[in-house]
């Protein structure tokens, strides 16, 4: 994880990996809202709320062959 803005890190990791921010926080089991609330400054992420969704992130990532295989 990114060490200055975790939040920024979590977005790109997102977005180069082609996720949404609500399916990570509706697989980490976090409000969709909190993200976002991040990113306008209102409060800032724990470390475990970080680590929930970075781990959320690798679960959806390492899930699509199986997801893709499921679909055809």
């Amino acid at each position: 994880m990114e060490q200055d803005d975790p939040v920024a890190g979590l977005y790109a990791r997102a977005e180069q990996a082609k996720v949404s921010m609500a399916a990570i926080c509706r697989e980490a089991g976090i409000a969709e809202t909190t993200p976002s609330r991040w990113k306008n400054n209102r409060n800032g992420p724990t470390y475990q709320t970080i680590r929930k969704l970075d781990d959320a992130l690798r679960r959806i990532v390492a899930d699509r062959p199986e997801q893709l295989a499921r679909a055809s």
